[in-house]
């Protein structure tokens, strides 16, 4: 078991599906899992479909076949402190509002997601 430490390291996972292939959107989510419990500043952004993921029980039901269930997943990122970007238009595609997102969500537009950028190791999926 690893155990939590204080660091330095940044993180920025870009998401960009949501439930047409459950293991490829549970990915990120397991390494960003995996960084905040070692103490990182951790961030998603969600664009495309992966927006989906911000509305609150909303991905609560979509089962990867090889790891927990996205919602127990962002529940967990939730938890550990991990903040969560979402892309203004997509968001708005997809009927996302400031009523049913996540907590730990905020409209993320380009300018802020490329600020968010800067000291951060990014990794987009």
């Amino acid at each position: 078991m690893t155990e939590k430490t204080e660091n330095t390291n940044r993180y920025l996972f870009v998401i960009t599906g949501f439930d047409t292939e459950p293991d490829r959107t549970a990915g990120p989510l397991v390494l960003a899992n995996s960084a905040l419990s070692t103490g990182a500043d951790v961030l998603l952004w969600l664009t495309h479909e992966a927006v989906n993921l911000a509305k609150q029980n909303n991905a609560d039901a979509i089962k990867p076949k090889s790891f927990p269930s996205l919602g127990e997943l962002l529940e967990s990122f939730s938890e550990a402190g991990g903040r969560i970007g979402i892309c203004p238009p997509c968001g708005k595609t997809h009927g996302v509002t400031e009523q049913n997102m996540l907590p730990n969500a905020g409209w993320m537009g380009a300018a802020a997601m490329l600020g968010e950028m800067q000291g951060r190791q990014t990794l987009s999926f």
